[in-house]
């Protein structure tokens, strides 16, 4: 909050430690989050650094849903929801069960393989030209190890 000037801060100290005393002589957090979740004012708008709010209405905008997501699981007020974040990934065999294998080392396996295609330098994005599943970094693009195709660099 540096770049707000020493009013804004100090000001914006002072909620805090009101905010944190209403806290410790309990007052609930859910009244917090439904009092201050929505407030618009300056600065407001994209959110950078958190996986689950992108866009925020004002600093106790953007507080109060942390709060409210962290302390009492409130999915309601953030943007990307934390079971977005669930990698899925569809198997070679489109599925079908191996036989000798129960559902732990189906879930081992593909651990396995996460790991050994983490380890070749994979990035996990699809190659434009063959589809395969074998971007590696290369400088500021990437190229496919399948088809030697890159994504715009020589």
């Amino acid at each position: 909050m540096h770049k707000e000037g020493a009013a804004f801060r100090s000001l914006l100290n002072s909620f805090a430690i009101a905010v944190s005393l209403g806290l410790q002589y309990g007052v609930p957090l859910d009244e917090y989050v439904d009092a201050f979740t929505f407030t618009r004012f300056e600065p407001n708008g994209m959110v950078n650094g958190h996986d689950h709010i992108k866009m925020t209405t004002s600093v106790l905008d953007f507080i109060f849903r942390d709060l409210a997501l962290s302390y009492l699981g409130r999915t309601d007020l953030v943007q990307v929801k934390p079971d977005d974040l669930i990698a899925t990934t569809m198997n070679r065999n489109n599925g079908a069960h191996n036989d000798h294998a129960n559902g732990h080392g189906e879930v081992a396996a593909l651990d396995n393989e996460v790991h050994v295609a983490k380890m070749k330098g994979y990035e996990g994005d699809p190659c434009p030209v063959c589809g395969h599943f074998t971007l590696v970094r290369s400088g500021t693009c990437m190229r496919c190890d399948t088809c030697g195709s890159t994504t715009g660099c020589s």
